[in-house]
C-alpha cells in the first residue's frame, strides 16, 4: 500500500438510495477499524441522496456523481477504479455492517498473505433495522476456516443452482486480486459477484469469519427483490452461463477440469427439472416448459432422471397427469 492512503476503500455503488444510505454510512464510519475511506459512487441518482451523503462531514467520505448512468455492474466497476485502498469492500446502500466487521477481516488479510479475500456470515433485517434471522446463510459460512481455493471452488460451483453462498457485501478482498482477475462483467447482471469469487478462488486461498458481520436489508425495493428470487429462470440461466463461462476462460487452472463440468452442469440440470415439476404442478406450464428445456441444455443426460419423466407426464397429459407419470415409473424403470 502507498503510504498516506487508507487500508481499506469502502465503496457504496448506489442509485435512488436516500431511504437507506445514511444506515450504510453511520455503520461504516462507526468502524472500530478506522483507516478507511468511504467512496460514495452515485449512478445519476433523481432523489435526495447527495444531499444524504452530504450531512456527513466526515473526511473519509468521497461523494462521487456520475456524468451519466453506468449500469449497476458499471457502477461497481467504477467504485474499484476509485478505491486507493490495500483493501475493498463493495456495501450496498441498504445494507449495514457490524461495528467490528472492518477489524476481524483485516486481521485475517494482514495475517494470511495467500488469502484473497475474507467474508462472513451475514444476518437479515426489515426496513425499520429489525432482526429478521440472525443466521440466515449457506451453512460454510457459520464457521471459521482458511482454505485453498480450488477446493472452495468445487464445492461452490456445485451449490451455484440452488443460491448465493457469498454475499458481497460480506467480502472484504485484495485491491491487488480484483487487479489481477479483472473487473466485474458487465455481462452478468444479477450474479457478476458470484463470477467474480469463483475467478478469485482459482488464484488465491479463501477465508471465512463464521458469525454474521454484514446486515441485509430485505425492502419492496431491492434489486434482489425486483428481480426474483433463485426459484426464477433468469436466476438459474444466468448462473449456469457465467459459471460455465468461468469453466471456459479458465481451464488451465481448474485440475480435472472435465469431470467437474460435469457434476456442475448435472447439479444445474436436476435443479431445472425440480423447478419444471414444481412450476407446472402449481399450473405454470409455460414457466415448466423453459426449465425443462434449460435443464436439457445444462445436462443432455437428464433424460435419464425419473424427474425429467414426471415433468413431460405433467406437461403431455394435464389432468391426467400424474397417472402417465406412474405409468411411465412403472414401465421404464420398473426392474
Amino acid at each position: 500500500m502507498i503510504s498516506g492512503f487508507p487500508k481499506v476503500s469502502v465503496c457504496i455503488p448506489v442509485y435512488n438510495g436516500e431511504d437507506y444510505i445514511a444506515d450504510a454510512i453511520e455503520s461504516i464510519l462507526s468502524q472500530t477499524f478506522e483507516s478507511l475511506e468511504l467512496i460514495v459512487c452515485d449512478n445519476c441518482s433523481t432523489d435526495n441522496t447527495a444531499k444524504v451523503v452530504g450531512s456527513f462531514k466526515d473526511p473519509r467520505v468521497k461523494y462521487i456523481r456520475n456524468s451519466q448512468n453506468l449500469g449497476l455492474v458499471g457502477n461497481a466497476n467504477h467504485c474499484l477504479d476509485q478505491a486507493k485502498g490495500e483493501y475493498i469492500s463493495i456495501l450496498h446502500h441498504d445494507d449495514m455492517m457490524m461495528p467490528d466487521n472492518l477489524e476481524r477481516k483485516v486481521q485475517v488479510l494482514n495475517e494470511n498473505p495467500n488469502v484473497g479475500f475474507v467474508h462472513s456470515d451475514i444476518m437479515l433485517i426489515n426496513p425499520q433495522k429489525e432482526v429478521i434471522a440472525s443466521n440466515i446463510w449457506e451453512e460454510d459460512t457459520r464457521r471459521d476456516y482458511i482454505k485453498n481455493g480450488f477446493e472452495v471452488f468445487q464445492r461452490y460451483v456445485l451449490k451455484m443452482p440452488l443460491a448465493a453462498s457469498i454475499f458481497i457485501g460480506a467480502v472484504l478482498a485484495r485491491r491487488s486480486c480484483y487487479q489481477h482477475v479483472g473487473t466485474f462483467n458487465p455481462k452478468f447482471l444479477h450474479c457478476n459477484d458470484s463470477e467474480m469469487w469463483l475467478r478469485m478462488m482459482l488464484f488465491y486461498d479463501v477465508a471465512c469469519i463464521g458469525i454474521p458481520l454484514v446486515k441485509y436489508r430485505v425492502h419492496p425495493f431491492s434489486t434482489s427483490t425486483a428481480w426474483g428470487d433463485y426459484t426464477s429462470v433468469p436466476y438459474l440461466q444466468e448462473h449456469y452461463e457465467a459459471t460455465s463461462l468461468v469453466f471456459k476462460s479458465h481451464e488451465d487452472r481448474i485440475p480435472s477440469g472435465v469431470e467437474i463440468q460435469k457434476k456442475m452442469r448435472k447439479s444445474f440440470g436436476e435443479r431445472a427439472l425440480e423447478l419444471s415439476v414444481q412450476s407446472i404442478s402449481k399450473g405454470n406450464r409455460a414457466t415448466g416448459k423453459v426449465f425443462l428445456k434449460s435443464a436439457i441444455e445444462m445436462h443432455p443426460l437428464v433424460f435419464a432422471n425419473i424427474h425429467f419423466w414426471k415433468a413431460v407426464a405433467l406437461l403431455m397429459a394435464g389432468d391426467r397427469a400424474y397417472g402417465v407419470y406412474r405409468s411411465c415409473k412403472n414401465n421404464l424403470f420398473s426392474r
